[in-house]
């Protein structure tokens, strides 16, 4: 259970880096083609949310992961 957390947690933060990468991938496409003073970021918001979200799943998935671990070690020792 606890290393498939581990697991877990690492999928999520790569697809969120992947998702990252494609969001600021678009912003960059899409601004060659805006006129000056208009936002690019608002085209992409959720794909930029949705990165920002898997980033933050992750970190909880490994709070929760290390706070086991470190809740079994005790126990044993």
């Amino acid at each position: 259970m606890k290393k498939s957390l581990e697991k877990i947690g690492n999928c999520i933060f790569y697809t969120g880096v992947l998702v990252a990468a494609y969001g600021l991938y678009q912003i960059y496409i899409n601004r060659k083609g805006l006129p000056p003073g208009v936002c690019p970021v608002n085209e992409n918001r959720t794909i930029m949310y949705l990165a920002i979200s898997m980033f933050i799943i992750s970190l909880i998935l490994y709070t929760i992961y290390d706070f086991k671990e470190k809740k079994r070690n005790k126990e044993m020792n």
